[in-house]
């Protein structure tokens, strides 16, 4: 009771956040400034990219202008005293002009209020688009990446996707780290995804992704779980009226194939969606490792070498509705379901050496394993639009299911005997299921400000059942081992409330928020009926400002605290074996991490180009880490604890410049000074590296209809608690095409083009020495064929603030 009396303290404390700021605004300056808000009529949606034209009254010449945001908003700042006219346009729209627009020396800001523009009836077929984003856009909170731009990624995942995006480190085997941690959040629409991080992005298509929203700081809004952040993939949706469609078929190499597909259908007030994908992506490489282990006072020494192939196979369907019940309220339901496997298979040669008996063994090692399963979600959207524009209540409910199920088979062959001589099968079960409602409040305050505030609450339930099975020769059949089979029951409930204040005064913004959360946690031990609860209570405390700078500089910071939970095998306290020679244990006691994050950014914005610095500081208390050491002859155990702390201090820079009309590039670099200092095994340790990745994206628009792409990237090798991972640097390329009047395009790409992709760790303590090193088969070349039905692509014709237009907007 007195957790749940604390979280109501929190939330009634921001209500007086709105009497705090609102007197403050507007009173910094007197720079003149006009401003307002766009948008449709018949939707009541903001118009995105409007153009908005001030001209001289005595001689109609233009004076200055600007384009509308994503939120239909507008600013024109220096002004000077005299008489206008101003003209707001959009492409398929009816003009909306503004007579007698006086400015006067006294007052600094005239508001125009919402506009509201009406279709127009004209035909939109014939018309180009002309509009082109950036390919990362910064907003106060986070970045958002446009995915269409990313030629090199079309026929693959989201995980292709993100080597393309400053912050993001995406290893060879495709594990994606945000600067430089594996801890982050992975969101499908706002909406949490029912798959671990790395599984989710590597089951989405790049094609079916509209943007990516990369949130380093997340506000007190968001959930809190996470080291690096959140990750939210926006998938693409349409709703202009009529059929809209959307079809890739893909193949390449190594019997790479799939495809996908999205329809749209809008009549009146009611858009129906439905889409579905398939791909197998094979990950053919080679492997070598080197083990060495210390027990009883005898020295195990085993090296292996040979293929080593991975494979990820599945697919989904999607489908939602949405009605737009009147003009202030909003229904929407949506379901994703799907199946996905990722399976591997290797046939290694070892050589195992004993001493100091310095005997020898040949043998064959043959490995299968799989790890996937059925899924499904299910969400139902509700938003209630007051009179007063940005004044809205929205409520989400959100079930999530996922029926894991995880087998791995070794056997083992001495001297090419044709009978394994001895093998396990390990299997295991993870069924799981979770609940998650959202209710959320905005009320605008005055002229610039907003707050906010909501309930969350998630309530889960999972179980891991696994088992162990080991060879018999003389019977050659696997036996159950009954003594090492264990169940585990996961329950988690959090209730969380959140505040923020959003505000300006004068060129500062601000964002103030404060989030509280109640944990109950229970783990059930089937086997021995142990039981370990936790009641937890936490805050989150988040600030974000952004000053604007003359000409078009612009200043962010912000402060985040944010916790990354022990993942549910790290809690398990029993021996799970992986394979022959890897066992795992995990530690009911350990702490979640808690990380102090802060961030100063600098942007720059010219007329067709872009730069950001963005310096950073992350403390990670309570680091959790596998750590390593020695169970037996020639077998490791894999442990987790909480270790220490670790220490981030770095810089990422983004520089996008179109270097001529036809030639565009992109350079990305991220260094960091990482520190891991702490204890593991009774001994402690301090280990630091100094990391740095690097991007450089080329573009070249051969004419209007085929484009050309070379990109290139190197990450500098990083130190771990147990040692080391080494760098590496690859090539890619692709090609574009457009034909069909731009309703069909094709693309051919090729990755890793000089086959240098290579991952290699190495682990050491005291009692072991474990080298391991896997390489990819390269190049790795695909094609993609892409129709769009009524042409999908959104058509609009927009003019940036000088009056010139810019190149085509991709999709």
């Amino acid at each position: 009771m007195k957790n749940i009396l604390t979280l109501l303290m929190l939330l009634g404390m921001t209500l007086f956040f709105p009497n705090l700021f609102a007197n403050n605004t507007n009173k910094v300056g007197e720079e003149k400034i006009v401003r307002g808000r766009v948008f449709d009529k018949k939707s009541n949606e903001p118009v995105e990219y409007a153009t908005v034209a001030v001209y001289k009254k005595e001689d109609n010449s233009v004076v200055t202008g600007t384009i509308s945001d994503e939120n239909g908003e507008f600013k024109i700042k220096g002004l000077q005293p005299g008489n206008f006219y101003i003209v707001i346009s959009f492409l398929g729209y009816d003009d909306y002009k503004f007579d007698d627009i006086t400015i006067r020396k006294s007052g600094n800001t005239m508001n125009l209020g919402d506009i509201i523009l009406d279709a127009n009836a004209k035909s939109l077929e014939e018309v180009d688009v002309v509009a082109q984003r950036q390919s990362v856009e910064f907003k106060i909170d986070k970045k958002v990446v446009n995915v269409g731009k990313q030629m090199t990624s079309a026929s693959l995942s989201a995980v292709e996707v993100l080597e393309n995006v400053p912050s993001i480190r995406v290893d060879i085997e495709g594990n994606v780290s945000l600067r430089g941690s594996t801890g982050f959040t992975v969101l499908i629409d706002g909406k949490p995804t029912v798959l671990d991080p790395s599984d989710a992005l590597r089951q989405i298509p790049a094609s079916t992704i509209e943007n990516i929203e990369i949130i380093t700081n997340p506000s007190a809004k968001y959930q809190p779980d996470g080291t690096g952040g959140i990750i939210n993939i926006i998938t693409k949706k349409n709703r202009l009226k009529g059929v809209q469609g959307l079809i890739n078929l893909k193949a390449g190499t190594f019997k790479q194939h799939g495809g996908d597909f999205l329809l749209n259908w809008r009549k009146n007030s009611t858009n129906f969606y439905v889409g579905g994908d398939y791909n197998n992506r094979p990950f053919p490489g080679e492997s070598f490792s080197e083990r060495q282990t210390k027990a009883n006072n005898i020295t195990t020494v085993k090296k292996s070498y040979g293929e080593n192939d991975r494979s990820f196979n599945g697919g989904s369907f999607r489908t939602g509705l949405d009605w737009d019940i009147s003009d202030n309220n909003f229904l929407s339901v949506g379901l994703r379901t799907g199946k996905y496997d990722m399976s591997g298979s290797s046939d290694q040669e070892y050589i195992t050496t004993t001493l100091p008996q310095s005997t020898e063994t040949l043998e064959q090692n043959e490995n299968e394993s799989s790890r996937g399963g059925f899924y499904y979600s299910i969400t139902g959207n509700y938003q209630k639009k007051f009179s007063q524009k940005g004044h809205e209540l929205s409520a989400q409910v959100n079930y999530r299911y996922r029926d894991g199920e995880e087998d791995n088979e070794n056997l083992l062959f001495q001297n090419n005997n044709p009978i394994a001589s001895s093998g396990t099968y390990t299997t295991e079960d993870g069924p799981s299921g979770r609940w998650e409602i959202r209710i959320d409040y905005v009320k605008p305050v005055g002229a610039n400000n907003k707050f906010e505030a909501g309930f969350q609450g998630r309530s889960s339930n999972s179980d891991d059942i696994t088992s162990l099975s080991l060879f018999n020769a003389s019977s050659n059949a696997f036996e159950l081992q009954a003594d090492k089979n264990n169940a585990i029951n996961y329950k988690r409930n959090i209730y969380a409330l959140y505040s923020t204040y959003n505000g300006e005064y004068g060129k500062l913004g601000y964002q103030l928020g404060i989030r509280g959360e109640f944990t109950k946690r229970d783990i059930l031990n089937k086997k021995d009926n142990q039981d370990y609860t936790i009641d937890r209570f936490d805050y989150f405390p988040t600030v974000h400002l952004s000053y604007k700078l003359p000409e078009d500089h612009q200043l962010m910071a912000s402060y985040s605290r944010r916790i990354d939970r022990p993942r549910g095998f790290y809690l398990e306290p029993f021996i799970t074996w992986e394979d022959m020679y890897n066992v795992r244990m995990g530690d009911p006691g350990i702490v979640p991490e808690y990380i102090d994050a802060l961030e100063l950014g600098y942007l720059k914005q010219w007329e067709k180009s872009q730069l950001s610095f963005e310096g950073y500081y992350r403390i990670t208390h309570n680091k959790v880490e596998r750590i390593k050491s020695v169970y037996d002859e020639g077998i490791l155990l894999t442990s987790v604890a909480n270790v220490g702390k670790d220490y981030s201090l770095g810089l990422d820079a983004n520089y996008n410049v179109p270097l001529f009309k036809w030639w565009e590039m992109n350079i990305m670099g991220n260094l960091y000074q990482y520190r891991v200092k702490g204890s593991t095994n009774g001994q402690s340790f301090n280990n630091h590296s100094f990391n740095w990745s690097s991007r450089i994206n080329n573009t070249f628009k051969l004419n209007k209809l085929m484009q050309l792409q070379f990109n290139g990237d190197y990450n500098s090798p990083t130190a771990t608690s147990q040692g080391e991972t080494e760098g590496y640097y690859a090539f890619n390329g692709a090609f574009r095409i457009d034909f069909l009047d731009r309703k069909m395009s094709g693309v051919v790409q090729v990755r890793d083009i000089f086959a240098t992709a290579k991952r290699v760790s190495i682990t050491e303590d005291a009692d072991f020495y474990n080298y391991q090193k896997w390489e990819r088969k390269a190049p790795f070349v695909s094609f993609t064929l892409s129709y769009r039905l009524n042409n999908f692509m959104q058509k609009r014709k927009g003019k940036d603030s000088n009056g010139e237009g810019m190149g085509d907007e991709e999709f």
